[in-house]
Order: C-alpha cells, then sequence, then structure tokens
C-alpha cells in the first residue's frame, strides 16, 4: 500500500486521518519556554489560556530532519504533502530528511497551501490509493489538484499575526480602532493575500466571507468543501446551511483549526477549503 502523509498543520481531524489511513507528522508549539507536540500535547485552548495568563504569545517550529526520517521510515512507497514551504521550513527539513535516506520510492509534495487547504488534497490523494491508482501517476494527480485548490478565511483579530511578525504595528492598530476583519486567502504561489477589509461587525465578515464563496460557484464548479473554524460552531453551521442552500451537490465537511493556525490566527478563526473540480 501507498503510504500517504502528511503534517499536523493539515487540520484533518483523527476520524478522517483514521478513515482514509494516513499518517502524520506532529508540528512543533513554543510556548512559555516550553515545547509541544501539536495535537497530542497541547490543544488551542490550552495555547490561548496560556496567553491570557502570561501574555506571552506561542510561536511555531518544524519537525527537525531526524523526526522526518523516523516518520518516513517504513515499509512501501510514501507520499508526502507538506505546508507550504512559503510559510514553514517544513517541506525544507523534509527534503533535507529525504535526501540523507536516499529513498527512491518516497515523493515530496509542496502543497502550497496551509490547514484544510492542503488537508482536502491528502484527503484525495488517500481516495485515489484505495482506487487502485499507482504512485507515480498519483504523484502527478496531486501536483495537478494543487494547482485547483483554494483556501478563503477570516480572522477575529490581528493579535497573534502582530507578535508571530506577520503584520505591522500599524495595521494593527487601524484594525482593532476601526474593527477591521481581516478577510484572507491561500495565493497560488503558497503566499497569504488579503481579498478585503471588511469595516463593521463579526457578522459582516462572516457574510463577505460566504458572499465571496457563492460568487465562486456562479462560475465555476465544486463538489467538495471542508468548512474550517475554531470555536464559532454557530457560524460554520450558518455558512453549511447557506451552502447548502444554494441547491448545489457539493459534499460539506467541517474540521477544526489545530494549533499551529491558531497561533497564528488567534481565537476563532473561519474559513473555507475547497477544490475547483
Amino acid at each position: 500500500m501507498i503510504n500517504i502523509l502528511t503534517d499536523s498543520t493539515a487540520d484533518l481531524s483523527p476520524n478522517l486521518l483514521k478513515q482514509h489511513r494516513i499518517e502524520t507528522i506532529p508540528m512543533v508549539i513554543q510556548l512559555d519556554g516550553q515545547t509541544y507536540k501539536d495535537g497530542s500535547e497541547i490543544n488551542p485552548e490550552m495555547l490561548f489560556e496560556e496567553v491570557r495568563r502570561t501574555g506571552r504569545y506561542p510561536t511555531t517550529s518544524a519537525p527537525s530532519p531526524g523526526d522526518f526520517v523516523r516518520f518516513f521510515d517504513r515499509k512501501g512507497p510514501s507520499i508526502y504533502l507538506g505546508v507550504s514551504s512559503k510559510l514553514s521550513t517544513t517541506f525544507r527539513n523534509a527534503q533535507l530528511a529525504a535526501k540523507e535516506m536516499g529513498y527512491q520510492a518516497l515523493d515530496l509534495i509542496d502543497s502550497l497551501s496551509f490547514s484544510t487547504g492542503y488537508g482536502q488534497v491528502a484527503l484525495k490523494a488517500a481516495e485515489w490509493r484505495d482506487a487502485g491508482m499507482g504512485f507515480y501517476e498519483l504523484g502527478q494527480r496531486i501536483r495537478e489538484l494543487i494547482t485547483r485548490t483554494r483556501g478563503i478565511f477570516i480572522l477575529d483579530t490581528l493579535d497573534y499575526l502582530y507578535h508571530g511578525g506577520r503584520c505591522s504595528s500599524i495595521e494593527k492598530f487601524f484594525a482593532s480602532v476601526l474593527k477591521i476583519y481581516p478577510f484572507l486567502n491561500v495565493r497560488q504561489d503558497g503566499t497569504l493575500g488579503i481579498l478585503q477589509k471588511v469595516r463593521g461587525s463579526r457578522f459582516k465578515a462572516v457574510n463577505a466571507l460566504l458572499n465571496h464563496f457563492k460568487e465562486q460557484l456562479t462560475t465555476i464548479n465544486i463538489s467538495r468543501i471542508i468548512i474550517t473554524h475554531l470555536n464559532c460552531e454557530d457560524e460554520a453551521n450558518y455558512l453549511l446551511e447557506q451552502i447548502k442552500a444554494v441547491g448545489r451537490p457539493i459534499e460539506i465537511l467541517t474540521a477544526q483549526v489545530g494549533c499551529v493556525l491558531a497561533t497564528h490566527s488567534g481565537p476563532k478563526p473561519l474559513g473555507i477549503a475547497y477544490t475547483i473540480d
């Protein structure tokens, strides 16, 4: 069997991972002088509570090349789908490990995305594998699929991006004073972009996200989406019901944001990952 491998930033639930036989390597969260493995030793609520208690913000780091050597050491051919190399050193460390191991049947693929933006690709890869697709064709199909994946999301605050060095103090100040909600997307080159700066209420920002997605549905075919969120179940259900009401035959999955994205997004991120058919 071909091993489908990814990392914990893909934000796939334990049930989905088990159902599709996908294995992940945990990212590392650094908080108040301690290190934790994402998913098994820390969760987003623990992370936010520590920020509230101490005022110190978390950081993330990639698994080491040595961690990847151990992760890749398995029977059968393997395909590893990693978080965007433009946003993390994770893929570079995977490459270093692969070079050291010298395996022929180990294909490393840069997702050029993050969270369920590439979690959805890992799911499709597992489905193709289970349908009997071979190793080399599978790698080609995954790379082609990546060009058609999209991810859009809103944040509730810029505090975490600011402390992570990903936005300026001026941007943070004006977003706070003017109550601006950043509406972001994953660009096709693997970087993040700003689609809109939504001024007003959180509900207005949620509807901006919804309306943008519904506009996409007028020009492209989409058969599966993943609504991804953290601590905003009501808003995720609102998106789900509104998208269902469009009347298109779309499979809708939901996923919870893990610690890596939470470290940069802060509380209550909400997004939609989808693939153009």
